[in-house]
């Protein structure tokens, strides 16, 4: 498969699972796929995003080493898919001790800033608990968090914020 020609062809639930399928043949074709989702492309990176968090949900143990790369295209993404997409693959990956200071760092960024997609919002909550969920003393701080968002916040927020909430409330 001639990756580049494929993620140009069309924005669609079928292509984005062909080029899936074709990644989760070999680790080889999940480089490449993932060096266009980290990629200076615009185009290519969104549309690899897409294929690589249907990837991840299939092959989650090839994505380990991606991690640093993960949490280092939130900070600046070429897209808002990227961002969206790397919370969602991290949001249920085991971080490595080394990481979680910067991402949760990154993950209390996102959660105030008022122009930070719900989706993004509500994958980074989930990602943020599973830390502090190691960190307990970080329970108060990203309840806080949460609990500040509330009255803007978009249904879907709210309800990922409410079992947020408390599962913090039972750590």
């Amino acid at each position: 498969m001639n990756l580049k020609e494929e993620l140009e062809k069309e924005h669609s639930l079928v292509q984005a699972n062909r080029i899936c399928d074709w990644a989760i043949e070999s680790k080889a074709n999940l480089k490449q796929l993932m060096k266009a989702f980290f990629g200076k492309e615009k185009l290519h990176a969104q549309r690899a995003s897409w294929s690589a968090g249907k990837a991840h949900e299939l092959k989650p143990e090839w994505f380990d080493s991606y991690i640093p790369e993960l949490i280092a295209c939130l900070e600046k993404p070429i897209h808002g898919s990227v961002r969206r997409n790397s919370l969602r693959m991290l949001q249920t990956m085991v971080i490595p001790e080394d990481l979680q200071g910067t991402l949760i760092d990154q993950l209390f960024t996102l959660l105030v800033d008022s122009k930070t997609e719900s989706a993004v919002k509500a994958f980074g909550m989930s990602t943020a608990y599973n830390i502090v969920a190691n960190y307990p003393e970080l329970k108060h701080e990203l309840k806080i968090i949460i609990e500040d968002q509330l009255p803007y916040a978009t249904p879907s927020f709210k309800s990922r914020a409410k079992k947020i909430i408390k599962k913090l409330e039972e750590l």
